[in-house]
């Protein structure tokens, strides 16, 4: 088999840290350097077969069909240590590179870039080939820093990874596109994609209060060990591990554009966490420890939501909280409950508050949900988006159903995900735009407007102490439907 040249970049992959070392392994400053060149091996050195645009090999001098035989302490017959294990370790700053060329060994000062380049340069890549950027790309270069500068300066103005991540999360926001994020690499590889995830299963909002950054539970799984410990949706997060959360290399973004600002907390498999939080405005701080042990998924916390609420007289209202719409089994389980557990109740609070998912997974909840003859309430929030926001609307008008809450966040395009050499994935639309789900939205666009409620209630995060009142007007509504006061069936 022909090998292709080998790309010169970073290529990290840390030592093994036990998780009583120090936190900063979630949130490391640059290791390793990218020069941005191809080269093959020869025997006399590295002949460079290519050198790449805009990289640090080009703003060097270094020109294709060099060989190069010395990279600071490197050295070409320095055979148990090939030129790419060299660079992985490589920390990037002033490096003499030592090339042959006609002859003639010249010493070239250069400056390596980290690894993130190669991320800033694949996703200008993506997103330019995307119709839907074109115009916030025009704008970006009217403005007079390209797209590419501006990811290119986040890389260099970080010094840690999540840094970076954070920044460059920023300037794509400035497309003012749903679905437009970066996933960083620890929530890619555990909140997303197969296989057992172990995470707190809790989601952090951010709030300014008086221009102070604040950290407030905007919501939790079911069963999670966040939940199990006690904690709830409003409760302030201080810190993690004695670090303050603001400052905790722990702090990750979730996943969701940068306006939206949710965050969550990275851990290890069976890595046991001290969390301090406070629970009123001017109240006492508590702390809470909890091991991150049980795998997480969307279909079990569904499951863990099941409940039924006491209304008197013997009578009921079945809760169960659809967590996402990821997988089919969330529609099944939504359909034997209803048959089983919550068959007796006699009205239904269906929780859509959080995360989207999949239009096949929504025609078959909304094709069990019409179906129904009992009272519903869809619960949505301002945090209620994609999927969860378009079942809303689809059901909404429907005589049985009500839709209580706030205006949902109106990010509704079908989103496109790519993998970045650093092991975070970006998330963007769909060129093709919501043109193919509009049918099952009635025809009617909810990106930037959001899904409005019949009954709309104020739901403020921080200091909540796990009350709810998009719940507990639900609760009032199904009531008195049942009473006959607003029957609507």
């Amino acid at each position: 088999m022909r090998l292709l040249p080998a790309i010169i970049a970073l290529l990290i992959f840390p030592a093994a840290i036990t998780a009583a070392e120090d936190e900063t392994r979630f949130n490391p400053p640059h290791q390793g350097s990218y020069l941005g060149i191809r080269i093959k091996g020869t025997g006399n050195g590295s002949r460079v077969d290519e050198v790449l645009p805009g990289g640090s090999a080009e703003r060097a001098g270094i020109e294709e069909g060099d060989i190069i035989v010395r990279v600071g302490n490197w050295r070409f017959n320095t055979k148990e240590v090939p030129l790419t294990d060299h660079l992985r370790n490589l920390k990037p700053g002033p490096t003499i590179i030592q090339v042959l060329r006609d002859g003639s060994e010249l010493d070239l000062q250069t400056n390596p870039d980290p690894l993130l380049i190669r991320d800033a340069k694949e996703i200008n890549r993506i997103i330019s080939r995307n119709r839907l950027f074109r115009k916030g790309f025009s704008k970006m270069e009217t403005d007079g820093i390209p797209l590419a500068e501006r990811l290119t300066r986040a890389v260099h103005e970080n010094a840690n990874r999540e840094g970076v991540y954070e920044e460059m999360n920023r300037i794509i926001n400035l497309f003012k596109l749903s679905h437009t994020a970066i996933i960083t690499p620890w929530v890619s590889k555990n909140l997303f994609g197969n296989g057992d995830h172990f995470h707190l299963g809790a989601f952090f909002q951010l709030v300014e209060i008086n221009n102070e950054k604040r950290y407030f539970i905007r919501s939790m799984m079911h069963g999670s060990p966040a939940r199990e410990a006690g904690l709830l949706i409003g409760d302030e997060i201080l810190s993690v591990n004695g670090t303050n959360f603001s400052k905790s290399p722990r702090k990750t973004i979730a996943g969701y554009e940068d306006h939206r600002k949710i965050y969550t907390t990275q851990v290890d498999r069976d890595e046991t966490l001290s969390i301090s939080f406070r629970r009123t405005k001017d109240g006492p701080v508590k702390s809470v420890r909890m091991t991150v042990n049980v795998p997480l998924n969307g279909p079990d916390s569904v499951r863990k939501s099941i409940r039924k609420i006491p209304t008197g007289e013997g009578n009921s209202i079945g809760y169960i909280h659809l967590w996402d719409f990821m997988s089919r089994e969330t529609a099944f389980i939504l359909k034997n409950t209803l048959n089983k557990e919550l068959q007796n109740s006699k009205a239904l609070a269906i929780d859509l508050r959080g995360r989207g998912g999949r239009v096949m997974v929504i025609n078959m909840i909304a094709r069990t949900l019409k179906n129904e003859k009992r009272p519903i309430a869809l619960l949505i929030d301002r945090e209620a988006r994609s999927a969860k926001e378009m079942l809303a609307h689809r059901l909404q008008g429907t005589p049985h159903v009500t839709v209580i809450g706030e205006t949902s966040a109106g990010a509704v395009l079908p989103a496109n995900f790519f993998d970045l050499p650093g092991g975070a994935k970006l998330m963007i639309p769909n060129q093709r735009g919501d043109s193919e789900i509009l049918p099952f939205m009635k025809n009617q666009k909810l990106e930037g407007r959001g899904a409005v409620p019949d009954v709309n209630v104020l739901f403020y995060l921080p200091f909540k102490a796990g009350t709810d009142p998009i719940l507990d007007e639900a609760i009032q509504v199904l009531t008195r439907q049942l009473s006959g006061d607003l029957l609507r069936i």
